[in-house]
This record gives C-alpha cells, structure tokens and sequence, in this order.
C-alpha cells in the first residue's frame, strides 16, 4: 500500500495500516510537520458540539482513538477543557447532543461571569456548555501517529513529491522524481493537492477550494489556567472560534472560521500578514475575550481545503482511496478518518457509513459549524 500526504488524514492512516500489518509506504512531498498545509500548528479543537448527528457520533467514535492512541504512545494528546457555544446553532447543537446521549448544559449569563470571566456576556444571553471538548496537541499528535507507523513498519519517505497517480490494471502507479513506484492501492490525503493529483486518475474528481487561513495568539491577562474552547457563530457574522493554548501553543489562538483568500497550495501566497484580519481578531478581543490582552502576536497561517458543502471526502474508486477536503473541521476525526481510509484500502466497509462522504455525492447546502 502506498499513502501520499502525511497531514493527520495521511498519517492515521498509514499508522492504522501498518498497525494492521500491511505493507504500507507514507510519502510526502516537504519535510515531516511542514507549515504548508493543515495539520501543523500546536493546537486544534476538539469537540462534540455539532448541529448533526452524524458528526456526533463520529466524535464520539473518534475520542476512544484519540484516547487509543494516548495510550499506545504513552504521551497526553488530547487536553479536556470544557467548551462553550454562542449563537443560534447553540439549540442545534445541543438537540443533536441530546439525540447521541452527550451530555452538555446550558449557563446564563450571570453563570458565564462567574465562571468563565474572561469572557463576556451580553445581557440575557445563554450559552452551551459540554464539559468534554478539548485541545488536541496537532502537531505533537501527527507525530505521534508516525512514530508508531515506524514501530509498525511503514516506510515513510519525506521530501518525495508524487507528481501523479496512474491506475495500471489493478495496481496503480505512482511517478516520482526517483522513479515510478507500484502499488496495490493508493490513499490519496494529500490536502490542497489532492484535487491536481488526482486529475485524469478518479472517475470525478472532487472540487475543492484551497484558502488560505491566518490565525493569531493572545495573552491572558491573568494567566488563568481554565480557558474553555468557545465558539460563536451567528447569522449574517463571522464565526469565531478560541483555543486554549493546551501545554504546547504560545498562547490563546483566536480566529475567524470564515474562509480566506482563494490560494494556491504550491505557490501560496505563504507567510503574509493580513493587516485587515489582524484589525477584526483585534476588535473581536476586545469586544468579546476580555481576558486576553488586545494586542496579539505570533501570526500563523494554514490552508482551508473546502468542498461545497463542508463533508469530507471518504472514498474509493478502484485502487485509489481518497481522503480530503477536511473543510477547516476536520483534524478532530483524524484517528477515525485514518481508520476508514485503511477499511477502504483493503476492501473492508466503514463502521461510519460513508455515502455523504462519497465521490459521487450531490452536494448538500449548509455545511457544518467552525472548528
């Protein structure tokens, strides 16, 4: 089996083949835990809170992975903090909560200032609480992924860009600059590239938006160490979504889930500052985080790789397994994902079922919430 990508779709799934004990190659065309795709970084959101079941419930699944591989590792991956929901999609989130038997609650106002004062209130307002959302360690945890792929065989290559997938009767070639390379099947999670890479290889290839993401850090005033994960997200507005900074991130990360510029993912633009969205997550401190000082630092950016209607891509055509468009929500599934993308590869079925993530699919209108 060959994978390309080692972003958090790639590496769980390599990682769950090799541990399957499959013959499993990992190639990547940068470094291990380069910063041009979407799943480096220190920390990424987990959470329950959905407006749909079926993400749910795929949370649900993909929290005993993340704790699976906690243990397997012996290292503290994924940091409960609590999370927090503003906004209309707080009712359907909780209703499709209460459907999965996941518990969550809801605070007044005068709660959230006593408990959360780093956050403000506004008159009258309620908010979700689920106490199990969290952090993920990102970039500790693809690590973590690959190193046990390692202990479990795989092979994995770096700096080995794939420059096409060809099926050739029922293996499929891939072309690199080393040479060709043949396999039994092909997990294509390349991200961003997916879409190039994929050309003239699958029946239809998904249409993916690639954009370009900026995020920023804050400081807490106080230091307090019982930030919760708090997303907002209302009609006609931006969504919002916080992260505490979890043990390795250089402190709170606040951003707009809104998709950015339209980018492309070899050319970039890369490391640019967006003065304008640097002046709305300002504001939005302000306004909003009143724990945090103002005046942030340590911009970073990431891709979007969107479909149409914000699900992912899960599926196989031929000896091509495709995993993509993780739509900015994808990397809590990653574990889960990586599982069914090894399920696909040797033929087996999903314990998720996967036609709304087919590459067939009709898109639906209204993707998922931020985060």
């Amino acid at each position: 089996m060959a994978v390309v990508g080692s972003g958090v779709m790639g590496s769980a799934a390599a990682w769950t083949l090799g541990a399957r004990g499959v013959q499993t190659m990992l190639l990547e065309q940068f470094g291990l835990g380069h910063d041009r795709g979407s799943s480096h970084g220190a920390t990424r959101i987990f959470r329950f809170a959905y407006p749909d079941p079926v993400y749910v419930r795929m949370a649900v699944v993909a929290r005993e992975a993340w704790l699976r591989l906690e243990d397997e590792t012996g290292q503290r991956l994924l940091v409960t903090t609590g999370g927090l929901d503003a906004g209309p999609d707080g009712s359907s989130c909780a209703a499709a909560l209460s459907e999965c038997g996941v518990r969550h609650s809801w605070l007044t106002a005068d709660e959230i200032r006593e408990r959360f004062p780093q956050i403000a209130a506004e008159p009258g307002e309620q908010m979700m609480l689920q106490p199990d959302a969290g952090v993920l360690r990102a970039g500790r945890a693809v690590a973590a992924m690959q190193e046990l792929a390692r202990r479990y065989g795989v092979s994995i290559r770096d700096e080995t860009p794939v420059a096409g997938i060809e099926p050739s009767g029922d293996r499929v070639v891939l072309r690199t600059a080393a040479g060709e390379i043949s396999a039994r099947v092909v997990v294509a999670a390349a991200g961003g590239w997916n879409g190039s890479l994929l050309a003239g290889a699958v029946p239809r290839v998904p249409r993916l938006t690639v954009t370009r993401q900026q995020i920023r850090y804050f400081s807490p005033r106080e230091g307090r160490p019982d930030w919760p994960t708090f997303i907002e997200s209302w009609a006609g507005r931006p969504a919002w979504y916080t992260v505490p900074a979890g043990g390795d991130a250089p402190g709170v990360k606040v951003a707009s889930h809104a998709p950015g510029r339209v980018a492309d993912p070899d050319s970039g633009p890369f490391g640019q500052v967006d003065a304008a969205l640097e002046a709305e997550a300002g504001e939005y401190v302000r306004r909003r985080l009143p724990g945090l000082d103002p005046e942030g630092f340590g911009v970073e950016t990431c891709l979007y790789t969107l479909t149409e209607d914000e699900d992912f891509v899960v599926d196989r055509a031929g000896p091509i397994v495709v995993g993509g468009g993780g739509s900015g929500h994808a990397f809590k599934f990653g574990p889960l994902i990586g599982e069914m993308l090894a399920d696909l590869a040797l033929g087996r079925e999903t314990r998720v079922p996967r036609d709304r993530f087919a590459l067939s699919r009709t898109s639906r209108t209204g993707g998922p919430a931020s985060g």
